[in-house]
């Protein structure tokens, strides 16, 4: 396997799409979060084997993109957490977990795959602002778990509160500054000039950021790495005026949207007939949030959907949608109406391709955790493993994906 020659130029902005050389760049994704931890050596919960396998896996399903964690907070300690975390304490780095994510960035490079590198998070599960902020004030976290107003609100302190915003902000500028400025200790490359890194992406779903705070971070990323993109990482679920003051920033180079029809209460899994309703409300969805990023004439990709399993095949086992024999005929179908619209907007440069959430590859929730207490699917630790997981034997769902990915290389423009 070698890294082809385009990926000796970085993914660019060409009005609505994404160019790599003198071709449009569409993204067939996989969300694949734990990717730096899995790059890590054995002793630091990592599986190295394991994670090229899974490489391989995705290349072979098509994918050329996947979104990561670039940045994990401890102490490790806490519960519901990425573990080990990469900023173990304020400034502090486990260097066993940077060199997992220097393995995987140059396995992801011989395999000609690009990188969304998601600085921090929202949601706790990473630490993320949350713990930012318990750094700072030394106040107990409030989880989402038991708590999720409370969380939410404890959380949006880090840039709505006067008083903290300029040291959470300092702390975060931090961390970017280190991660960009990293030298690869497998392939010696800066990662600022690394083309596998496709676009810096401030956080996974700030909630409600004010603009004025997408324009400074932004900014900041954008000064550090001039060649590579910015994003936000915003779900685009409220209205358009949200969604402009996370994209509007001459310094965001396109728009980012997530899809959760069963988390927004749109679908039940319980309920065989409730997919009519799901698909026709992410339809809707895509139809409107291309509309808006079309009136800022940006690219936008839909970094994060799923399904759960077939949980009405037995309503009454509250356990079987989590199970890996749980059939996926609601999710494939799901999975084929979006990718049957995104490639209908793709072809008008109103969509530039999606990421699914998320690749658990070889993982079974059944599998023995690592010393860190850690199994690595595709779902957070904090929710049911099996959730929305996409396992490498999931045969009917890894077809749909790799047809849309086939239809996506072989698109016509308009």
């Amino acid at each position: 396997m070698s890294g082809i020659a385009n990926l000796a130029s970085f993914v660019s902005v060409n009005g609505t799409q994404f160019s790599l050389g003198d071709q449009v760049y569409t993204i067939r994704g996989a969300n694949y979060w734990q990717g730096m931890n899995l790059g890590a050596i054995a002793d630091y919960g990592g599986d190295r084997f394991r994670l090229t396998e899974e490489l391989d896996q995705m290349q072979d399903m098509g994918i050329n993109n996947l979104r990561v964690m670039a940045g994990s907070e401890g102490p490790d300690t806490e519960p519901y957490r990425m573990r080990p975390s990469m900023q173990y304490a304020p400034g502090q780095y486990n260097e066993d977990i940077f060199q997992g994510m220097d393995f995987l960035l140059d396995e992801m490079y011989k395999r000609n795959m690009t990188a969304v590198m998601t600085l921090s998070n929202f949601w706790h599960w990473s630490g993320g602002f949350s713990q930012y902020i318990a750094w700072i004030t030394n106040e107990t976290i409030p989880y989402p778990i038991t708590d999720f107003g409370g969380f939410t609100s404890f959380t949006q302190q880090f840039y709505s509160n006067a008083t903290l915003r300029q040291e959470t902000n300092d702390m975060f500028k931090k961390h970017i500054s280190v991660v960009q400025n990293r030298l690869n200790t497998i392939n010696g490359k800066k990662y600022t000039e690394d083309p596998t890194i496709m676009s810096w992406q401030i956080a996974n779903e700030p909630q409600e950021g004010p603009k004025d705070w997408f324009e400074e971070i932004s900014k900041y990323i954008k000064e550090g790495a001039p060649n590579q993109l910015v994003s936000t990482g915003i779900e685009s679920k409220l209205d358009e005026i949200d969604f402009l003051n996370a994209h509007e920033s001459q310094y965001v180079d396109y728009c980012t949207s997530h899809c959760w029809v069963e988390n927004w209460g749109e679908y039940n899994a319980t309920d065989k007939k409730s997919l009519v309703r799901a698909q026709a409300f992410a339809k809707n969805y895509l139809t409107t949030r291309s509309e808006w990023a079309m009136n800022i004439s940006k690219p936008i990709v839909l970094e994060e959907f799923g399904m759960a399993r077939d949980a009405w095949r037995r309503p009454s086992d509250t356990e079987y949608k989590y199970k890996v024999k749980t059939p996926t005929s609601n999710k494939d179908k799901y999975y084929k109406g979006l990718y049957k619209q995104i490639e209908e907007l793709a072809s008008k440069s109103r969509y530039s391709g999606s990421n699914f959430w998320a690749y658990g590859g070889l993982g079974r929730p059944d599998h023995k955790p690592n010393a860190f207490n850690m199994t690595w699917l595709g779902d957070p630790p904090h929710e049911p493993k099996g959730w929305y997981s996409v396992y490498n034997r999931d045969k009917t769902t890894i077809a749909v994906i790799k047809k849309h990915y086939k239809n996506l290389k072989k698109l016509k423009f308009d």
